[in-house]
């Protein structure tokens, strides 16, 4: 009676095991990764071919996924606005509307923290990355900023 539950238990501890594993794979081969997408060629611009051992892929895909589950990793950002009061709301809608006016292709994040509201922009990974759009906007923004900042995970497109 003993022996039959502990094979139970086993068989349904390796039929899920089996199932996360396969699921862990699938997501990965239905997404095209760094290697995946460096190896792909369009016609006429050559070819590259990756030799490495299937662990550094590991701990690669791995490191990603850590990043993806923290909601990013560590880096920069442009703080433009920091106020707090009745109005700051507005206030800061009102400085995301300019900044999309004349930087439309940086991202721009709302934050509140009590009890101020604020206004970041880019996702810079280095803070050298973020001094070259620091000087355009701090024309605009006086009183803008480098801080850092949780960002967004780069995609591969870019």
């Amino acid at each position: 009676m003993k022996g039959s539950r502990n094979i139970s238990v086993l068989i349904i501890l390796l039929v899920l095991g089996l199932n996360l594993f396969g699921q862990s794979n699938y997501e990965r081969s239905s997404n095209m990764d760094i290697f995946q997408k460096l190896e792909s060629t369009e016609e006429g611009l050559g070819e590259i071919v990756i030799f490495q051992d299937m662990r550094i892929n590991e701990l690669i895909y791995n490191s990603v996924e850590h990043n993806k589950r923290r909601g990013g990793i560590s880096g920069f950002r442009i703080r433009i606005f920091n106020n707090l009061g009745n109005s700051a709301r507005a206030q800061s809608q009102a400085a995301k509307t300019k900044f999309y006016e004349i930087f439309p292709k940086i991202p721009i994040y709302l934050g509140y923290f009590s009890p101020y509201f604020r206004v970041y922009v880019g996702d810079y990974r280095t803070r050298v990355d973020a001094l070259k759009d620091f000087k355009r906007i701090k024309r605009y923004f006086p009183s803008a900023f480098i801080v850092p900042h949780e960002i967004n995970y780069p995609s591969l497109e870019e």
